[in-house]
């Protein structure tokens, strides 16, 4: 079953294709030069010799993230799981680094998005359960690192959370990630199909209100 997935939340769209947990092609290795994801979904099924009907698993990264890139990229998703007729997997961007993370130190992951007033997306990833909070690097991130002694930090606010006073008594590790890599909707694809929608129930953003 071919797996298509769109990750939206960094500099840039990225779309991967897939089958049994391998990837069979991805954008952001291979068409830099490019922008568009129909560019890139057209390109990459030629380059796997599939057809578009092939498509039986969708999955999309729903952010926090850029908000207009994260919109473009549900809505492109969407419109291609209407077409298609199948449900769409949402999949949040903390998820998707979180994921990354603990695959490499086996710790609680906290991942920070950027937002306005001086606000973030603060994501907490820990044996596979994700929560996302909205407000100050301050506020949040000491609450919910308060019963860890380690964890790794992703994000923007990397350099903040590791000089926190608060946090000194802790080993806080730099990933030096800002984002997780778009292959592990491929890799671990199982883990965002099985909270596939039920066509035609389309997925929404992450933001601020919907959390």
């Amino acid at each position: 079953m071919l797996t298509v997935g769109i990750s939206t939340s960094s500099g840039q769209f990225a779309l991967v294709i897939g089958e049994d947990n391998q990837v069979l092609f991805d954008s952001s290795k291979a068409l830099a030069q490019l922008q568009e994801l129909d560019d890139f979904l057209s390109i990459g099924l030629n380059h796997c010799k599939r057809e578009v009907n092939e498509i039986s698993n969708l999955i999309v990264d729903i952010g926090p993230g850029g908000t207009s890139r994260v919109r473009t990229g549900i809505a492109f998703a969407n419109a291609l799981a209407y077409s298609l007729q199948i449900g769409v997997c949402p999949a949040s961007s903390m998820e998707l680094a979180g994921i990354q993370a603990w695959s490499r130190y086996s710790l609680p992951v906290i991942n920070t998005v950027k937002s306005i007033k001086g606000n973030a997306y603060i994501g907490l990833y820990n044996q596979g359960i994700t929560s996302i909070k909205y407000g100050t690097i301050d506020d949040i991130v000491p609450a919910l690192v308060k019963n860890m002694d380690a964890f790794v930090v992703i994000g923007a606010h990397r350099e903040i959370i590791t000089h926190l006073p608060s946090l000194k008594a802790k080993k806080v590790i730099d990933s030096q990630m800002t984002f997780g890599d778009a292959k592990i909707l491929i890799e671990k694809s199982e883990l965002f199909i099985k909270k596939k929608n039920d066509f035609p129930v389309y997925v929404q953003p992450i933001t601020e209100k919907t959390l």
